[in-house]
């Protein structure tokens, strides 16, 4: 029997999928993350899984990671030193960036973001490339010495290596890379070239700079997990998830971490996907809430959009990572009164440790859980189904000190306006995925998952004036889950920027031609065989004169006059889809050429359910305040594990899953589908 394990270690819980290859085995757990070292909880959850379903560890053969490691290091900007090396006369790209002032351009106190590497250890060596790929200065080798000599004084380990045009000849970089390691093999290299082959040196320097800038920490993380699961008996190829929504092995990751950015709520966005797919609905906004954050993306017909102008704690990176939007409203998000009087929520989080006050870890902050548990909301005996122990007095008695009395309300009123704020928070992060992009979310099903996401995504619904919500069956392991669910993934691209007019078939298809041979060697090296592989080839186009582009399907038997006409029509079309109208008679041109390499899809892990039970007992009350109602009133109160096909719970309900609560408020009801999926309509 096949057995795959999904584990995607979040700020405060590290949740833990198992799946037997008939469907037959399923098992979802969550454990405390332990941010001293993340491969402890790791393992933990590894062991309680193994042992739940009566495995050994060497029945595993599938095992896959999505972490928040990568951003939490950016995030946190912990001290590490990193050194770039650029083209003489281009030092300053990583402070001067865009040259452009966000997000008030009349605010005087506002400071640019400071380069994530100080201009002390940005340094520059003689060369020059121009934008044909010749040489017009040949790379000065002592200057090279002398610069990586001057890093490695000042104790640098990790230096990133950006030059002007290495995207279309990378001969220099390469050779940076020689010297290093002739002369300073303790320092790694982290190139441009080898990173991202497209043009934009702002963007590309930024992304080169962030994987020099992970790269030690991640690349100690993945060898000490990957020994940690070999000591344990684990046989498979670990695998990681990239932020594009495909997965590679741990040797690829330690190569470019930069590529693991946002792994974790990217696995959600792509395990909610293929839920929804079997629930049969084509469009969805994911909501994604976790400990210390919510995630938000929009997926329409199943296609999951990416994009290669992403940003990291504000910095660019120029790689393809899923599109979506990160606000700091988690269950751990502190709630307090500032100077002025008024109630404030996140971004700040308490994180897994000390973590919410009724967690009693030395917690001093009151938070969105504290909330919810004053609220009646949370079952304190039945917090991940019992295996944590929550104190709802210290939510009481913080509620009290913190915002009721500074605020002079109520307890309830302070609890009730603490979910209010983080709501109102949340539904304008699905504005900015739905509304400000053209998109009418009333058209869309919101898909509400993490631990905390189905406490609040009935309610952001319908302030939205949504009228579907779809909850999975285990709602805090929809990451894990989607982990299982995501094909091997390569990217690669080349820049070309020229017109339509200027180029033949022979050119693009020369490029693509060294592209696939690219994607086919990494495929391969990550266990995908040439006959199992499938790639996708696109284009960047823009109107001359434009510097935004959009990206459109490019075929390759039709690459001919009629061919690029067929391009150019494809992005006409587009580009008045996106922003109402073309210009006629401007000449197209094709900025980049892309590929997408793709392995084998493992498929849906969440096994049908073949029980039926349409009305289940409720296994009691509770009181519960709700801003629809003038007071707290019993609800009814629901256990997941009794239900069966065709459940129907008509709110106001409480459905409490292991790792989850699902608030279904007055005037909705909820239905549970053969994949037990909660399928809610007002």
């Amino acid at each position: 029997m096949t057995v795959k394990i999904g584990i995607d270690t979040g700020g405060t819980h590290t949740d833990v999928v198992l799946v037997g290859s008939d469907r037959g085995i399923f098992h979802t757990l969550k454990v405390a993350t332990t941010p001293e070292n993340l491969s402890i909880g790791i393992l933990n959850g590894v062991e309680k899984a193994l042992m739940a379903a009566s495995l050994s560890p060497e029945d595993v053969s599938h095992f896959v990671y999505g972490t928040t490691y990568v951003t939490n290091i950016i995030v946190e900007q912990k001290n590490v030193d990193v050194g770039l090396i650029t083209t003489e006369g281009f030092r300053d790209v990583l402070a001067i960036g865009r040259a452009t002032r966000k997000e008030n351009i009349y605010d005087i106190n506002w400071r640019p973001q400071q380069p994530i590497v100080p201009r002390r250890y940005r340094l520059t060596v003689k060369e020059r490339i121009n934008a044909k790929g010749e040489i017009e200065t040949p790379l000065d080798v002592g200057s090279v010495i002398e610069a990586l000599g001057q890093l490695r004084s000042a104790g640098i380990n990790s230096v990133a290596v950006c030059l002007l045009h290495a995207y279309i000849n990378p001969l220099h970089e390469q050779r940076i890379k020689e010297i290093a390691a002739q002369h300073f093999p303790s320092i790694s290299i982290s190139l441009s070239s080898d990173i991202v082959r497209e043009f934009r040196e702002y963007e590309r320097s930024s992304t080169t700079a962030i994987n020099a800038y992970v790269l030690r920490s991640m690349h100690d993380h993945l060898d000490d997990l990957a020994r940690s699961l070999k000591s344990r008996g684990i046989p498979s190829t670990p695998y990681i998830m990239r932020g594009n929504g495909g997965i590679m092995s741990f040797e690829r990751g330690k190569e470019v971490p930069v590529a693991i950015t946002h792994s974790g709520p990217v696995a959600g966005i792509v395990g909610a996907t293929m839920l929804a797919k079997s629930a049969g609905i084509k469009n969805i906004i994911t909501f994604d809430m976790g400990g210390t954050s919510s995630d938000i993306a929009l997926v329409a017909d199943h296609d999951v959009v990416v994009t290669t102008r992403g940003k990291l704690a504000g910095y660019s990176v120029l790689l393809p990572i899923v599109d979506l939007v990160t606000i700091g409203a988690g269950g751990g998000s502190i709630a307090r009164v500032d100077s002025g009087g008024r109630l404030l929520v996140g971004p700040q989080s308490a994180g897994s440790v000390p973590g919410p006050l009724c967690y009693d870890q030395g917690g001093e902050n009151v938070t969105i859980t504290d909330a919810n548990l004053y609220a009646g909301r949370l079952n304190a005996d039945y917090f991940l189904a019992g295996a944590r122990k929550i104190d709802a007095t210290l939510s009481a008695k913080g509620l009290e000190k913190e915002v009721a009395e500074p605020l002079g309300m109520s307890s309830i009123d302070a609890a009730l306006g603490i979910i209010d704020i983080a709501e109102s928070h949340m539904t304008n992060a699905i504005k900015l995925v739905s509304i400000q992009r053209g998109v009418d979310p009333r058209e869309f099903t919101l898909v509400g998952f993490g631990g905390a996401g189905p406490l609040h995504a009935v309610a952001l619904a319908d302030s939205l004036g949504m009228t579907s919500v779809l909850i999975p069956p285990a709602p805090g392991n929809v990451s894990a889950s989607g982990l299982l669910c995501a094909e091997v993934r390569q990217d690669a691209v080349r820049t070309i920027v020229k017109s339509v007019d200027d180029l033949t078939a022979e050119i693009v298809q020369q490029i693509a031609s060294d592209l696939t041979s690219e994607i086919q060697a990494l495929l391969e090296l990550d266990g995908v065989p040439i006959a199992e592989q499938q790639a996708v080839l696109t284009a960047d186009v823009r109107y001359l004169g434009q510097s935004h582009d959009i990206n459109v399907p490019l075929a390759l038997t039709d690459l001919d006059a009629t061919g690029f006409k067929s391009l150019s029509e494809r992005f006409t079309e587009r580009h008045k889809q996106q922003f109402g109208y073309e210009l006629a008679g401007t000449p197209v041109e094709i900025v980049n050429v892309r590929i997408s390499g793709f392995g084998h899809q493992p498929g849906l892990p969440w096994p049908a359910r073949e029980v039926l039970n349409t009305v289940p007992e409720a296994i009691g009350t509770r009181q519960v305040a709700h801003r629809s109602q003038s007071e707290t009133t019993a609800w009814p109160i629901y256990r997941f594990d009794t239900f069966g096909i065709g459940t129907t719970i008509n709110g106001p309900a409480i459905v409490e899953y292991p790792g989850s609560t699902l608030v279904i408020p007055p005037g909705w009801t909820a239905q549970y589908d053969r994949f037990m999926n909660a399928v809610v309509t007002k």
